[in-house]
């Protein structure tokens, strides 16, 4: 599966500690969007964090790359649902 490749890469980089607190990762099978090349979704969680991140990779993506992209990330902005009472 990618996601045990993915894990493999992630745990093999040096300095990532913060890698151990992944606690779940997905990779979606290649979508293809009406507009521009086939992407993949990528979305992991970490323990103790409620919300889940995500990125979008190129579709041809290997899992190095993958992994890499993960490492990377940025935070952004958070979009939260707010209910009324």
């Amino acid at each position: 599966m990618v996601e045990d490749a993915v894990f493999e890469h992630l745990r093999a980089m040096p300095g990532n500690e913060w890698v151990r607190q992944i606690h779940s990762c997905t990779i979606s099978d290649p979508l293809q969007p009406p507009w521009g090349r086939s992407v993949r979704l990528v979305e992991w969680t970490l323990k103790h964090v409620p919300e889940s991140c995500r990125r979008v990779v190129p579709a041809e993506s290997t899992p190095l790359e993958i992994a890499q992209a993960v490492v990377s990330h940025v935070p952004g902005r958070l979009f939260c649902q707010h209910t009324d009472k």
